[in-house]
């Protein structure tokens, strides 16, 4: 009885709502193989509301480092893979040399987050939090997203905080409340702004617009 119960919790998304949304999404990378790994609902917004002169912020680095650094000002990119680091770094070599990418490797969570204190509050006109310990930097980037129309990206929002309309899996539901207590003051802090949650049936993105 384990062994069935175990494996009903590792396929039970299998269903076939979930296998055509991943089959859109799978096609939909095929199509555009250079944007983010967000949804693409998300990435139209963004391409809509990003503006050339706009400062950003990513943690997490990735095919979205590149697709941002073409569309803003100036982009720093925070990643914690060596690894990594060094095969996103070098697809950033084809850059204009007019594109600005300061892109900083933070092997530890202690660094990793601690770049939120970098930036001074009010300076940056977006931030996209995809990578290590998501709820600290998220509630860390918080002031230093500007009033007046900053821009927060969570994605795979849906493990972290709860929304009972998704059907992504390993979503979280109001009585789960959310992952943690610094998401829940996350959350907390974000209440009053334009908030767009954005799925597609795999997992989701979300925007928030600070007032």
């Amino acid at each position: 009885m384990k062994e069935n119960r175990s494996a009903h919790r590792r396929f039970s998304h299998l269903t076939p709502h979930y296998v055509v949304c991943r089959l859109a999404v799978m096609l939909d990378e095929r199509k555009h193989p250079e944007n983010p790994w967000l949804t693409a609902d998300a990435v139209a917004i963004l391409t809509s509301l990003l503006r050339p002169s706009d400062v950003g912020v990513e943690f997490g680095s990735g095919r979205s480092t590149k697709w941002f650094a073409q569309r803003l000002q100036k982009l720093t990119s925070i990643e914690n893979n060596p690894a990594w680091f060094e095969k996103v770094q070098q697809g950033l070599i084809s850059l204009p040399g007019n594109v600005s990418v300061d892109y900083r490797l933070c092997v530890s969570d202690e660094d990793y987050a601690s770049q939120a204190w970098t930036f001074s509050d009010n300076s940056i006109d977006f931030c996209l939090v995809d990578g290590a310990v998501r709820d600290r930097c998220a509630l860390a980037m918080l002031p230093k997203v500007r009033r007046g129309g900053g821009i927060m990206v969570i994605d795979n929002v849906n493990w972290f905080l709860p929304n009972d309309s998704t059907h992504s899996p390993d979503s979280r539901r109001t009585g789960d409340g959310c992952a943690t207590e610094t998401w829940r003051q996350f959350a907390d802090q974000v209440s009053g702004f334009r908030n767009i949650w954005t799925t597609n049936g795999v997992t989701d993105t979300a925007i928030w617009i600070k007032n």
